[in-house]
């Protein structure tokens, strides 16, 4: 019983599963090009509030396939049954665009519905093992942050922990933050989501000027403060579960980059030097181009660390580069595309259920002349008016002859007269003369004309309607044209923008890695000369300790001289006075 459950809950399983995949792709291009037009719109708004719109639609796409796969796993009760999601989902194919009524759309949809029902196990098989491989790369980069976390790590001086610790206070950070220097990483990085950790390449904090360093790790702090890590974590599942879908990428790498620029804005609000964290991004990216083999790039790829820079110093948001101009240009066309084809098909199919016309026109039409169209009608109604009176004729002999009913096969006209016209002894109604019967066919024959005349009317009109459909099919040709030629004129002019912005930022790039260079060089010659007036500091402080012996002696052998003076003068005296004494003895 249980091997039956848990078989029944697969088999219900797998397909819901599938085609959430599949329906994943259109919803994530509908978030792209929602979060491509909300980051056009707020251009000039801050960092944190595109970055929280960001997010929104990043779990709100995450919200879309649970609600997919929930409805899927409730519609789909019995493999190979399933249909499209939503009303409209015959867009999901392209090419159908180019039938001529909704009966082509239906069909490609289903024989494409069929052909993912049929094969849903082995494309959710292919999914499962890409996604076994990319899980086992994001548990083997959970591993090496466990790893950091003790690998090669030492405490740095008692001064930069006080510094963290101040910093950390500064931004209300409850969390107990601990910073180490690590030789196995060579950019700086956070680990731990409840207790973090700040790593910083070992040489970093003593081989860069102090205020460099704090503005590092006052964006560090920041990444803590905000609770990236966890977001980050979430974003590698997201990205491991839907690694085929460029919607969700792109989304996950806008958050990325408005991540960093919040980061830097918390950062330069603190400092106030924008020059200074500049030159801090430039001075590590070179410690991770000359350092290590084991990199955890900290300012990201080239084109990722300029985009940074100019917008610290420019003080605003960057534009879309090329590639995502092309993508979100490309969700907008393919969304528009599986729009148009659902609209289509959806009135194509109220046109025909709603209507029920017979003679409505589906698609441009041949031309058809007044001429050909009188005589088809008048014609065709004569055709009938003649088979219906020789029906009625043999079914008056029929009855005369005492034959109850027909039971013989009977031919086309005979079906006709049997549907059009009942028996008159089945339905109890009066034998009507020949006369009568020749002005009721009479009567017959002139609705059959005033009809005639009608859908010949409408014919005309629908004539006219598919003339002015052409008309308006070529204008929008010639408008697509002009349109065509205006956007290859715009985009070779944009192209040119494009080259000469990103040649000023080349030179800009080349001038700030030449500065920083300088700055290092100088830094080095700093830190020689600092040294080298250390070394004389301390040459000094020995002199003025030899100095003070010195006076200390001199004090001391004034003294000794001052007490041999006081003898000698005593001396002096004694001499005196035996001097007289002598004189008077002499006398």
């Amino acid at each position: 019983m249980d091997q039956v459950f848990t078989s029944a809950i697969i088999d219900k399983m797998i397909p819901a599963f599938g085609w959430m995949l599949i329906h994943s792709l259109w919803e994530g291009l509908l978030f792209a090009t929602v979060a491509g037009v909300v980051l056009m719109l707020t251009k000039k708004s801050g960092a944190a509030y595109r970055y929280n719109l960001a997010l929104f639609l990043f779990v709100g796409f995450i919200a879309a396939c649970v609600f997919t796969f929930i409805l899927e796993w409730n519609n789909n009760a019995v493999p190979g049954t399933l249909k499209p999601l939503m009303p409209g989902n015959s867009s999901i194919i392209a090419p159908a665009l180019f039938f001529s009524n909704a009966h082509g759309i239906k069909q490609l949809v289903k024989t494409l519905t069929d052909y993912f029902s049929a094969n849903e196990p082995l494309l959710v098989l292919i999914w499962f093992i890409i996604f076994l491989f990319k899980s086992v790369k994001m548990m083997a980069c959970l591993v090496y942050n466990q790893q950091i976390r003790t690998r090669q790590v030492s405490e740095p001086s008692e001064f930069w922990v006080k510094t963290v610790a101040t910093f950390a206070e500064k931004l209300q950070i409850k969390k107990a933050v601990r910073l180490l220097q690590s030789g196995y990483i060579k950019m700086p990085v956070v680990v731990g989501h409840l207790k973090p950790i700040i790593l910083i390449p070992a040489g970093i904090l003593a081989s860069l000027p102090a205020e460099q360093v704090e503005a590092i790790l006052l964006h560090e702090l920041a990444h803590i403060r905000r609770n990236d890590y966890f977001v980050n974590f979430l974003q590698n599942i997201a990205e491991t579960v839907f690694f085929f879908n460029p919607g969700l990428l792109w989304i996950s790498s806008i958050l990325r980059e408005e991540r960093e620029n919040c980061c830097d804005d918390i950062a330069l609000e603190q400092t106030q030097n924008k020059v200074g964290f500049v030159q801090a991004l430039i001075s590590f990216k070179e410690h991770e181009m000359y350092g290590s083999s084991y990199a955890v790039a900290f300012p990201g790829k080239k084109n990722y660390l300029l985009r940074r820079v100019s917008r610290i110093m420019s003080n605003k948001n960057m534009n879309f580069g090329p590639g995502e101009r092309i993508f979100f240009i490309g969700s907008i066309l393919i969304l528009s595309v599986l729009m148009t084809a659902a609209s289509v098909a959806q009135i194509k199919e109220y046109a025909k259920t709603g209507f029920g016309k017979s003679h409505a026109v589906a698609a441009p039409v041949a031309v058809i002349s007044q001429k050909s169209v009188s005589v088809t009608y008048s014609a065709s109604t004569r055709a009938i008016r003649a088979k219906l009176k020789h029906a009625q004729v043999k079914a008056r002999l029929e009855m005369q002859s005492g034959i109850a009913g027909i039971t013989e096969k009977t031919g086309p006209a005979e079906a006709i007269s049997t549907i059009a016209q009942p028996i008159a002894p089945v339905n109890n109604q009066p034998k009507l003369s020949d006369q009568e019967e020749a002005e009721k066919d009479q009567l017959q024959a002139r609705k059959d004309q005033e009809q005639a005349k009608i859908d010949e009317a409408q014919a005309l009109r629908d004539r006219a309607e598919a003339l002015k459909d052409q008309e308006q099919a070529l204008k929008d040709q010639a408008q697509a044209l002009i349109d065509e030629k205006q956007a290859k004129a715009e985009q070779d002019a944009l192209k040119g923008k494009v080259q000469v912005r990103t040649d000023k930022r080349q030179e800009l790039v080349t001038m700030n890695e030449e500065q920083a260079r300088l700055n290092q060089e100088q830094a080095i010659r700093n830190k020689e000369q600092a040294r080298r007036n250390q070394i004389q500091e301390q040459r000094n402080q020995d002199q003025v300790a030899r100095n003070q012996e010195q006076a200390k002696k001199n004090q001391q052998q004034a003294l000794k001289n001052q007490e041999q003076a006081r003898l000698n003068q005593i001396q002096e005296q004694k001499n005196r006075e035996q001097a007289e004494k002598n004189n008077v003895s002499v006398q």
